[in-house]
């Protein structure tokens, strides 16, 4: 598997560009997919610079529906059809981060009839391509991993405006079953890294987990959710781990303090060979 950075906060070589997001191009076998697209075109100066083609895409997943995820879209070559988007129909909800008295927008710009491409929303879990799928559906299990507070999704009726807590419920997990075990990718972890692991374990228990690419949405917890999730990981045994975005820098050192050269951390620009 060769897994190409486009877009992480961070970059490591001079010529690139980072922004707040993230963007992963993936290939495995004769399929290549784009999983997120970032908040912006740097994902595609970035392809550009490092010689990566995104015209022979077999297909995009957005992880979920923020902005930093999604928001590259909009830059894509509208004068082509553009391969098929695999995506939650509840990312579309008008989606805001803040206090009860302090909100700001963090969702999408306009609609996917914009995107010309062909829209395929995925609800609880399907292959998109052999050996790849896209899981939806992810339960909390465990007693650490809780709905991150402060997002919100605006509803419109009749009557006004109305607020309620985002449960997160567009959140998706690609996993890419390789010779080695099963690949899975995470954009930022609101549903906890391992109730995510967990629900792909739960879609194809017949493989056993080989790496995890996520934003692990660690960046503001306290240290008891930090040990705790490196606990479980830990306990799961993975042989790899990439720890990006949102994981945020002390969960990340932590990770690889714990697990040594287990722990990948990959910033724009960098090709991994798994």
């Amino acid at each position: 598997m060769k897994i190409t950075i486009l877009n992480e906060n961070t970059v490591y070589r001079q010529g690139l560009l980072a922004e707040h997001g993230l963007s992963v191009v993936i290939e495995e076998r004769d399929r290549k997919f784009l999983m997120d697209t970032g908040q912006s075109d740097v994902f595609l100066k970035n392809a550009k610079t490092l010689g990566v083609h995104l015209e022979d895409l077999d297909g995009i997943i957005l992880s979920h529906g923020h902005y930093d995820h999604c928001g590259g879209m909009e830059y894509l070559d509208g004068s082509r059809r553009l391969p098929p988007v695999y995506i939650q129909k509840s990312a579309f909800e008008r989606k805001y981060s803040g206090t009860q008295k302090d909100r700001h927008y963090i969702g999408m710009s306009g609609s996917h009839e914009s995107w010309k491409a062909d829209v395929r929303f995925t609800g609880d879990a399907r292959e998109i391509a052999p050996g790849f799928w896209v899981i939806g559906n992810i339960p909390y299990r465990t007693n650490f991993e809780e709905r991150p507070a402060g997002f919100w999704i605006q509803d419109k009726n009749g009557t006004g405006t109305c607020w309620r807590a985002d449960e997160m419920e567009d959140e998706q997990i690609l996993a890419v079953c390789t010779k080695k075990g099963l690949c899975l990718f995470m954009g930022c972890s609101h549903r906890g890294v391992v109730n995510g692991i967990l629900r792909a374990k739960e879609v194809l228990p017949d493989m056993p987990v080989y790496s995890v690419l996520a934003g692990m949405h660690l960046r503001s917890a306290g240290e008891k959710r930090i040990t705790d999730t490196i606990r479980s990981l830990r306990d799961m045994e993975i042989p790899v781990l990439i720890p990006v975005h949102c994981t945020g820098k002390r969960a990340a050192g932590r990770m690889a303090s714990a697990f040594g050269d287990s722990c990948i951390w990959a910033e724009t620009g960098q090709v991994l060979e798994l």
